[in-house]
């Protein structure tokens, strides 16, 4: 355990480092901010377009940051070799990656934190009202964005930087739309039934983490959709984890 929170304090630190994050979060501020522009000019719509533009925004700008820094989380190590004497301490493989995926995590909510508070002093100043609903909304992008990262941390053992961020926006694309494609698959022949039936199964369903829409109108979210989503979201992460650690198994190190 010892070895897993010192290799998760140093990624910590080196994310927490990176100039590309506090670029990204420069932006995500100024998107924030921005919304009561939006929400100006939206005759009288102004809360809601605020929390619809201010929830997408904090998603979109998180899954950024995870996509930069995790898709070269591992790559980084292996280019560097750093990998070798780390892995010639008596640390594991396991170890490193389960070490690596706390603190590019940690990071992360870290981020989404400082983002939630920049929304909802937004929505304060305009609504006269804290947007305590949001709070779950934060709670599934954070699940989600476990599992992502897991995910980039995957494709970043086998694979180069460029490649993992193309593949994980790919299955990112993939994930939430096959609820789409699955009602879109009913109308058509059998052959096309089976195959999106074996992507709804095969590739991991991330529309379950989004209950945006709900937050925004002002209903709370059921039991089932926080409970159902984080159990998932277990599931999900330690199987990508545990392919990983697979891969970087089968490497040379």
């Amino acid at each position: 355990m010892k070895n897993i929170l010192t290799i998760a304090k140093n990624t910590f630190r080196e994310t927490i480092r990176d100039r590309i994050l506090y670029g990204i979060l420069g932006f995500a501020i100024l998107f924030l901010l921005s919304t009561v522009f939006f929400g100006s000019i939206s005759l009288g719509e102004d809360t809601k377009v605020i929390k619809d533009l201010g929830l997408a925004g904090i998603y979109i700008f998180s899954l950024i940051i995870a996509v930069f820094l995790g898709s070269q989380l591992i790559h980084k190590e292996l280019e560097k070799r750093t990998i070798y004497i780390i892995l010639s301490k008596p640390v594991s493989t396991a170890q490193f990656i389960l070490g690596k995926y706390l603190g590019l995590l940690s990071s992360l909510v870290i981020n989404i934190a400082f983002m939630a508070i920049i929304y909802l002093a937004v929505v304060k100043f305009v609504g006269n009202q804290i947007d305590y609903l949001a709070l779950w909304a934060f709670l599934l992008n954070i699940l989600e964005l476990s599992v992502f990262v897991a995910l980039t941390i995957l494709f970043s053992s086998f694979t180069a930087p460029l490649a993992g961020t193309i593949y994980a926006i790919l299955i990112l694309y993939i994930g939430h739309s096959l609820e789409l494609l699955r009602k879109a698959a009913e109308k058509s022949g059998d052959l096309v039934k089976y195959l999106v039936e074996a992507l709804y199964y095969l590739f991991p369903n991330l529309e379950k983490f989004n209950i945006r829409n709900f937050i925004v109108y002002g209903t709370p979210p059921t039991v089932a959709q926080i409970i159902y989503p984080a159990l998932y979201s277990v599931l999900l992460t330690l199987i990508l984890l545990w392919l990983a650690n697979l891969c970087l198994k089968k490497r040379d190190l």
